[in-house]
Formats: C-alpha cells, sequence, structure tokens
C-alpha cells in the first residue's frame, strides 16, 4: 500500500523524474509527430515558426492553400486541420528539424505535396511532388512565434494588352511590348509622386534595358501601374526585377522579385 500512495504522489506532484514510466508520459521524446500534434492541438510548441511562400514564377502568390501535415499522394479529400496561407502566398508552420511533411489542397482539391527539409534555422530546403512546373516556394526561413508576420510581398504582375486586358507576366512568350506594367502587393504600398522618375528607376529594373524606360505611376489600393516604357526589342529575353525600393504603408521593404519574359519571339524562349 505504501509503493502504490508513493507512485500516486510521485504523479500528481510531477516530481518523480527519475522513474522510468513517469518520465516517458510527462517528457515525450521531441519528436516531428509530437510537435505537429502539439500544434494542431493549440498547445504549447517552439518558439520559432518555419515560413515561406508558394508562388508561381511570375510572382502569382497563391493565396489561401490549405497545408494538411502528411503525405497522402494525391487523395480524394482532406481534413480541415493544417495551416492556411496568408494574403502574400506565406504559410507559417512551428519549427522542427528534420523532414516536414505537407499536403497542399487548392479550394478543396488536392494540388500538389511538399517536405520542408530543416537542419537548422538557417538550412531549410524543400522538396515537392506533384507540383505544376513554375510552382516555386521561396523565402523559407524562420520568425519569432510570439511576433506578428511583417512580409510585404509582390502577389501579382500584369501588363495590358492592346484591348486593354490584363495579362499575366510569366515565364512564357509574349506578343505585346510591356508598355505598362501592373504590380499587385498583399498590403498597400506607400504613396509616390506620380512623375518620380528616380524612385520607378530604382523600383523597377529592367534587364536589357528598353529605350525608354517608365515614365510615370499610378497607386490604387494594393496596385501600382507603370507607363511610358517603350522601346522593346524582338526577339530578346527581358528581367524585370522588383526591388525592396517599394515599401509598404507601414514602411516594411518589399521582398524582391525577378521576373522573365521574352517579346515577340520568332523562335520561342525556353526557360
Amino acid at each position: 500500500m505504501r509503493s502504490v500512495l508513493f507512485y500516486i504522489s510521485c504523479i500528481l506532484s510531477f516530481s518523480c523524474y527519475y522513474n522510468p514510466l513517469v518520465n516517458s508520459l510527462l517528457n515525450p521524446p521531441e519528436t516531428q509527430e509530437n510537435n505537429s500534434a502539439l500544434a494542431l492541438l493549440g498547445l504549447s510548441g517552439p518558439s520559432l515558426l518555419i515560413t515561406g511562400q508558394i508562388r508561381y514564377a511570375n510572382g502569382e502568390a497563391e493565396i489561401g492553400l490549405l497545408l494538411q501535415p502528411g503525405k497522402l499522394y494525391a487523395p480524394h479529400s482532406k481534413s480541415t486541420a493544417g495551416y492556411v496561407t496568408d494574403a502574400g502566398g506565406r504559410f507559417y508552420v512551428p519549427y522542427q528539424t528534420g523532414s516536414i511533411p505537407f499536403t497542399v489542397y487548392k479550394n478543396g482539391s488536392y494540388l500538389f505535396e511538399f517536405s520542408l527539409n530543416v537542419s537548422s534555422p538557417s538550412e531549410i530546403s524543400f522538396t515537392s511532388y506533384g507540383a505544376a512546373p513554375s510552382l516555386e516556394i521561396i523565402g523559407l526561413g524562420t520568425i519569432s512565434a510570439n511576433s506578428p508576420p511583417n512580409f510585404f510581398e509582390l502577389v501579382g504582375a500584369y501588363y495590358l494588352d492592346g484591348e486593354m486586358n490584363e495579362v499575366v507576366i510569366d515565364k512564357t512568350n509574349h506578343y505585346t511590348a510591356v508598355g505598362s506594367l501592373i504590380l499587385k502587393f498583399n498590403a498597400n504600398p506607400a504613396f509616390v509622386e506620380p512623375n518620380d522618375i528616380t524612385w520607378i528607376q530604382n523600383a523597377i529594373v529592367i534587364t536589357p534595358s528598353p529605350s525608354v524606360g517608365y515614365q510615370a505611376l499610378g497607386i490604387v489600393g494594393n496596385r501600382i501601374t507603370f507607363v511610358g516604357a517603350e522601346g522593346f526589342s524582338m526577339n530578346t529575353e527581358y528581367n524585370i526585377n522588383v526591388t525592396n525600393h517599394i515599401k509598404s504603408e507601414s514602411g516594411i521593404s518589399l521582398t524582391p522579385r525577378k521576373i522573365r519574359f521574352c517579346y515577340e519571339p520568332s523562335i520561342p524562349c525556353i526557360f
């Protein structure tokens, strides 16, 4: 009876860590499964979060994706438990080392799968399965779980065709010069004077340079429209670097992006 009372007392007081059974119950080994389960249950977990952005090569972010822990290889249904990408296409998941698998859903349908490979807070990579060739996971890193996210992201890039339609710029071949460029962000950009050429030249860098760069800009909501560029050369591959010179209303610098496209190729560019 005395030994039974002692054992119960140990459990209630949380002080008998030398007991292997009690220790295994109170201090389970830190594993990938345990950390994920704690996070999904809303219990105390790590002080760091792993973050990354899911987007296409042109900058179009995937917003509202559900990242369900575990790989299921093209399942027909999904769980409601998981992590959802924000207005910048970013996910935030509890930090742990090792391989962390996810199945990704878009509007309730299977999209692709990936695993984060984590060696340390500064060494994070990924492998994917079933993703479209132009889909990217970039900007991998860690942030404090106690600090609000503060990323300013490009979530779309377009130009206006001859019919004033918005055409997504991507790694394909275009037959209209990008004389008007529209950039969409996950938050409102800071105000800039419409004719501030110096600011424009620092914000948008085109390589090779057209004969005339962008001459004016307009800001409406979360979009900046650049106009006036001329002199794009045919059969040429261009890079548009969107720089951290662009800032949000709250002063956050943009995560830089590079957009690649070909203008009027007689032979399609291969990226």
